[in-house]
């Protein structure tokens, strides 16, 4: 079977170990998922793996020269070339071929005799006909297609954004077909429909292997059957599961490494205690003999548990059935964008907000902030509502402040005593106050506003793609945290896993109308796929509902659905 044989034993930078210890190999059928903290050079690992970092101790086999292609940075050369040429580069033995073929029609005009010419040229056709060069325009399409990029294929590199700059690169890549692929944050710009298109292909089209670093978790679990975990300065631990199952393999892997090294800490403390006691009496021999046993163990690694963050949100005491009311509204900033029949957010929903193509995707919930006023229709707030509004691009944060001054700014001017402890949850540093916000780090500056929201007390929680630059462990103490919220949750995020985990229902905004629908993305999904127009939620409490969905559904489909449906009731009765 091919393989590619990978042993990297030290890669520093700066005298500090990034990479250590890794030695494996990947196989043919291979679709692995490298995950772990930020800055524990995951990154790093894929850009050894590809030769754009030499300068480190290692050796990569590769006997049957695999050809191996690396998604990063997106950026080109030429940025003046149209993105149908940059697609149709992808295809550089064609390219060559056709480039072949040219000068061999140059020299037939010359030499318009010479049938060696003539035959070399008929060769060169039939080879070229056999790399189905008649076809590559048709899945230049076919590809552009599935990435929501046709309309762009005669628009310049330049003219692009950068989203839409990601997905030409995924399409390149995927024209190429090389053996290997190093996918490292594919999922990073591009909107769902072509995260779903993406995951399709690589489930059931690509036939090569690949290695994926990214945060979506949902994603992940769809194209990964296994994942490595990279630890800072530490060899790859391997776990042959999905993302979600990796989890839970972990923790119980994890604990146990922590009970084995606890024992012989114990151990080691107990044999230093006797050792210092008989060091300077008759038996120091004993405790020199005993000191160099100890000094010639082979001792166990202390476990890397990273640190979790802990996030806070207040909440008021009483909050009312009804929260938010909207009739015959419509949205938009100067012209209408959508319209809005009847929608209520009632006390204790968590709603996802999903659109159609990505537009307008912020306005709806700055319209209820009033930071854009309604053009027309009903809307009415509970008048004791208290409204908490994490933005996409932390705008209510001042990047020219220091993180003291930006907690001054929303009126808590908090003692630096009382305000590092609470930073201490969101894992800053007690020098990290007098910081200014640019300073940070993009996940460090998701935090700090947080921080903030969480000293607040609200009734209704808006989020704007609260998930975006923030590492695994993060997200999910984020999900913990929300979920833990006693009110109202309205939010917007790409992040299906966060969504699935969160949701309670879904307002979608499709044909310029929003429309609610029930439960979490997976089951939107499901209702989509099967042309489900009725609240599922409602099982067990409508007989009738039942008897229809039975006839539109496979027996054992209407089964597991009921099943699934009625635990969801229990739960939600026993919350209530």
């Amino acid at each position: 079977m091919k393989h590619l044989n990978i042993k990297i034993d030290k890669l520093e930078f700066k005298w500090e170990t990034v990479l250590k210890n890794i030695n494996f190999t990947l196989n043919k059928t291979d679709r692995i998922s490298i995950v772990w903290p930020n800055w524990s050079g995951k990154t790093t690992l894929l850009k050894a793996l590809t030769w754009e970092i030499k300068d480190f101790e290692w050796a990569i086999d590769n006997v049957w020269n695999l050809t191996l292609w690396y998604l990063h940075q997106v950026y080109w050369e030429n940025e003046t070339q149209s993105v149908r040429e940059e697609l149709r580069d992808g295809f550089l033995d064609i390219k060559e071929f056709e480039k072949n073929i040219s000068e061999i029609e140059k020299r037939m005009h010359d030499f318009p005799e010479d049938m060696e010419i003539i035959e070399e040229y008929t060769t060169a056709l039939e080879q070229l006909h056999n790399m189905w060069w008649s076809e590559y325009e048709n899945k230049i399409h076919w590809v552009a297609n599935g990435m929501w990029i046709l309309e762009l294929l005669d628009k310049k590199l330049n003219e692009i954004s950068w989203g839409q700059r990601t997905k030409v690169a995924l399409a390149k890549v995927l024209l190429e077909s090389p053996d290997i692929l190093f996918l490292d944050e594919p999922t990073n710009f591009i909107d769902m429909k072509s995260v779903e298109w993406l995951e399709g292909f690589l489930q059931n089209k690509w036939a090569g292997w690949y290695v994926i670093i990214s945060h979506d978790r949902e994603f992940l679990d769809k194209t990964c059957s296994k994942t490595y975990e990279v630890q800072p300065a530490r060899g790859l631990t391997f776990y042959h599961t999905n993302y979600t199952d990796y989890v839970y393999e972990r923790q119980k892997t994890e604990k146990k490494k922590m009970e084995n090294w606890k024992r012989e800490q114990e151990y080691i403390d107990k044999q230093e205690t006797l050792i210092n006691r008989f060091r300077a009496w008759s038996r120091a021999w004993w405790a020199k003999s005993r000191e160099k046993q100890i000094d010639k163990m082979e001792k166990l690694e202390k476990p890397f548990i990273p640190k979790q963050p802990k996030f806070l949100f207040e909440y008021t005491g009483e909050s009312p059935e009804k929260v938010l009311s909207f009739k015959e509204l419509f949205i938009g900033r100067t012209e209408p964008l959508f319209f809005i029949q009847e929608a209520i957010l009632h006390a204790g929903q968590r709603i996802w907000i999903v659109w159609e193509n990505g537009a307008w995707k912020s306005t709806l919930l700055k319209s209820i902030i009033w930071q854009i006023e309604m053009l027309d229709g009903f809307y009415s707030k509970w008048k004791w509502v208290e409204i908490s509004y994490y933005s996409q691009m932390h705008e209510e944060l001042d990047r020219n402040l220091t993180i003291r001054e930006n907690f001054i700014k929303h009126g808590l001017a908090y003692p630096d005593q009382h305000l590092i402890s609470i930073l201490k949850h969101y894992l800053f540093e007690h020098t990290d106050i007098d910081k200014k916000v640019w300073e940070l780090s993009w996940g460090q500056t998701s935090k700090l506003l947080f921080a903030i929201l969480g000293q607040k007390p609200c009734s209704l929680l808006i989020l704007d793609e609260p998930t975006n630059h923030l590492d695994y462990d993060t997200r999910e103490a984020l999900e913990e945290a929300l979920t833990q919220f006693n009110w109202s949750l309205l939010f917007i995020s790409h992040d299906r896993y966060f969504v699935n985990k969160l949701a309670t229902n879904i307002w979608f905004i499709e044909n310029n109308e929003l429309s609610i629908s029930y439960w979490n993305y997976e089951d939107y999904q499901y209702k989509k796929d099967h042309n489900i127009e009725m609240d599922m939620s409602l099982f067990d409490e409508e007989a009738q509902l039942n008897l229809v969905l039975e006839e539109k559904l496979w027996e054992t489909e209407f089964k597991k659905l009921k099943n699934k449906f009625s635990k969801k009731n229990d739960r939600k009765w026993r919350r209530k």
